[in-house]
């Protein structure tokens, strides 16, 4: 997979942008429609909300370089450009996450992303989510090189002890003045509309608590770490009539190995892998 540096004003952490992804967020960014298609492979998989949609809602699912150019130009110009901010990378899959900044420089969304990268160097899948405003940063006073602990087997524990209804064990994965900023619950005790964000453990725990037990479960397909810093993408199995969920979580620990930052995407129905 052949890398360049993050276009734009400023260098990722992390890894450094695929070219190719690179690539389709300058093509897009420019309303070069044609040149952002043909960063896909000839059945790549694009999926993306539909605008003005709540952030829970289905993807829309585009394949082909002609329906991609289509989807592109009925899109039109956006005020708005993306700006990663973090970046892991490891095979074929990519996953980011940023902001979108308009042209005042200001920060309107936040959005992640998975990608998948074929042999010829081409876009195979890319799923992405986005919310309104800016989260916090991700937490840059922090030594970047060191890894205070497997984050994929912190969020294993951290799922399984949430799926299993361990709610003091499931919210001591996470540190005392943790960041969780997660989509709107679906299917839990929880049905506030909007994006819900609480801060520290003890508001944490009772959110779990009054979330509830849930029927569902987390599956992760994708983790990729680097030093204190992970994005996953997964699954959620086991819904009402057979459903299923994609989301994205992009992740940051502290130096005792809990999460200090957690920010979740979620959408319904899930969207297949490649």
């Amino acid at each position: 997979m052949t890398e360049t540096p993050a276009t734009g004003t400023s260098t990722p952490l992390g890894d450094p942008l695929p070219a190719v992804l690179a690539a389709y967020y300058e093509a897009i960014d420019a309303d070069r429609f044609e040149d952002a298609a043909t960063t896909f492979a000839p059945d790549g998989l694009y999926a993306v909300p539909l605008p003005r949609v709540v952030e829970t809602a289905p993807r829309a699912e585009t394949v082909g370089l002609r329906a991609l150019l289509e989807r592109f130009t009925a899109r039109g110009p956006k005020p708005w450009i993306h700006r990663v901010q973090l970046c892991v990378v490891d095979g074929d899959d990519a996953l980011v996450e940023g902001v979108l900044v308009d042209d005042a420089g200001v920060a309107t969304s936040t959005f992640v992303g998975s990608a998948r990268i074929g042999d010829g160097g081409l876009i195979e899948r890319y799923l992405a989510f986005s919310c309104a405003g800016a989260r916090d940063p991700i937490p840059t006073g922090v030594d970047h090189t060191a890894v205070p602990a497997d984050a994929a087997a912190v969020v294993h524990d951290y799922f399984t002890d949430l799926d299993a209804g361990r709610f003091a064990q499931a919210a001591a994965r996470f540190s005392d003045d943790v960041l969780y900023s997660h989509p709107p619950y679906q299917h839990t005790g929880i049905d506030d509309p909007s994006r819900i964000e609480f801060r520290g453990r003890p508001a944490l725990r009772a959110a779990f608590e009054r979330r509830g037990r849930a029927t569902f479960d987390h599956e992760v397909l994708v983790s990729i770490q680097r030093g204190p810093h992970c994005v996953l993408e997964g699954a959620v199995r086991g819904l009402p009539d057979g459903g299923t969920g994609s989301f994205i979580s992009s992740l940051s620990l502290a130096a005792d190995g809990t999460i200090r930052r957690y920010v979740s995407f979620y959408c319904e129905p899930g969207v297949r892998p490649r």
